[in-house]
């Protein structure tokens, strides 16, 4: 099973990284576009792992409580992947590092690479010959959501399509209250 843990997101940020992408595709641009329901922040990537209850149970041993999170109008790229920016939070950086310690010392192994939040909007971005448009320079609409869950997500394919799809969740400890936003 190859499995991560992800922030699912809101229907209002799904729909604005969808008009980011149609905006980038009115460019030219092709490559591997992400698909709406596979949008996510990737908080874990674990990889081949055949223990979902394991990694669940790990989840579970965290406590955070809900926040804020924010696009942030930014886009930019590693190599030829294309992706959304997000604010700067110290929240999702604190709950990444009580995740991935959780993981560690349960003995799950995960990809140690830095956190660098990103949503991956495509792969293998390709321009057409004669043609210039720079990520980096794309406005992308900005929109904000409360994260409440952490997912726990399996990704397969299924008829040459990626289906990525949620095995279980971890809730806050608390319920965001209107005040703290």
């Amino acid at each position: 099973m190859r499995l991560f843990i992800a922030v699912k997101f809101s229907s209002e940020i799904e729909n604005t990284l969808i008009k980011a992408q149609n905006d980038i595709r009115s460019h030219g641009v092709t490559g591997n576009y992400t698909n709406c329901s596979n949008l996510h922040l990737t908080l874990a990537f674990i990889g081949e792992y055949d223990s979902p209850d394991k990694v669940l149970n790990a989840m579970k041993l965290i406590s955070f409580k809900a926040f804020l999170l924010s696009l942030s109008g930014k886009a930019g790229a590693f190599g030829d992947l294309w992706w959304a920016g997000l604010d700067k939070s110290s929240q999702l950086f604190s709950l990444d590092s009580q995740l991935r310690k959780a993981l560690s010392d349960n003995g799950i192994p995960f990809d140690k690479k830095p956190f660098k939040p990103h949503i991956t909007l495509l792969r293998r971005a390709e321009l057409p010959y004669g043609k210039d448009f720079d990520i980096k320079a794309c406005k992308l609409p900005k929109a904000s959501m409360k994260v409440d869950k952490l997912s726990l997500m399996l990704s397969h394919r299924e008829n040459g399509r990626l289906i990525y799809t949620e095995l279980g969740y971890v809730s806050a400890a608390d319920e965001m209250r209107k005040g703290d936003v």
